[in-house]
């Protein structure tokens, strides 16, 4: 059921477009004819579901009625419209005024369910404490064999080469050409068995060779810090819009517990699986 429903309606998206172009017909009667193409009124109210804008800037209102002009004409150049063109203009109709009445809906839910400051101000919270404690700043040389990673380590000791243009003529793994370099890592992001080497270097050392699946790993810890925390009005907007739409997906599934819903679309079937074939060379 969350499939149905996980992601159907967008907050952030401008009510007022998909709105007046559903209802468009039903208060032509009513609005404001900004122009005429063949004694079809083209209005106000249909530009400004094309663009918000249109309402208050009259450069875009003109581009707008002119890109609608245009539509008429060759609208009305068409002289049939084959059946399976027409239904499939019907519904795109009944997905309009779905979407708008959707929005409506989700504005109205939305407005009467306002999100708390406190609830805002434990979510932040409780993001800072799940930040990481430690942060390293790390280079890396992935090399495939033993013998790769001793000749690595041997040049580093001896100070032959550094440590990136060893990266740079060595390195098998990510950001080889950046002579290895992986920037800030947090403590989540490492195994644990690059974690606990790291742990024990200090800025400057370098460790390994470390196992990485079939290659090995030379690690050079640059830096280490403790992660800087974003300020609370910073993240403020981007947790509210989160929690709005927490709460409007949390209302969808309640509406939906409570509804009949019929899913009568034929399930999706397996692509059938491909034959294995030899990938020798002849």
């Amino acid at each position: 059921m969350d499939r149905l429903f996980s992601g159907a309606l967008r907050v952030a998206r401008p009510l007022a477009k998909s709105l007046t172009l559903s209802l468009a017909l039903s208060c032509a009667a009513q609005a404001q004819v900004v122009l005429r193409v063949d004694g079809h009124p083209i209005t106000l109210e249909e530009a400004e579901a094309v663009n918000p804008q249109a309402a208050d800037q009259p450069q875009v209102r003109q581009q707008v009625v002119e890109q609608l002009a245009q539509q008429q004409l060759l609208a009305d150049a068409l002289k049939s419209v084959p059946p399976q063109a027409q239904a499939r203009i019907e519904a795109g109709q009944k997905n309009l005024r779905r979407q708008a009445l959707a929005q409506l809906s989700a504005e109205a839910f939305l407005q009467a369910h306002p999100i708390s400051q406190e609830a805002i101000r434990q979510a932040y919270e409780k993001h800072i404490a799940d930040l990481p404690t430690r942060q390293y700043w790390l280079r890396w040389i992935v090399v495939k064999t033993p013998e790769e990673a001793k000749r690595v380590l041997d040049a580093l000791r001896g100070g032959k080469q550094t440590f990136t243009a060893l990266a740079l003529h060595h390195s098998i793994g990510q950001n080889a050409e950046l002579g290895g370099a992986l920037g800030w890592q947090s403590e989540q992001a490492m195994s644990a068995e690059v974690l606990g080497v790291v742990r024990k270097l200090q800025p400057g050392q370098v460790a390994g060779p470390i196992a990485l699946g079939e290659n090995l790993a030379i690690i050079q810890l640059v830096a280490e810090r403790t992660p800087p925390k974003p300020d609370f009005e910073q993240l403020k907007p981007q947790i509210e819009q989160q929690l709005r739409q927490a709460a409007l997906q949390a209302h969808v599934q309640e509406l939906a517990k409570n509804a009949k819903i019929d899913n009568l679309a034929p399930p999706a079937q397996a692509a059938p699986a491909k034959k294995m074939e030899s990938s020798h060379a002849q």
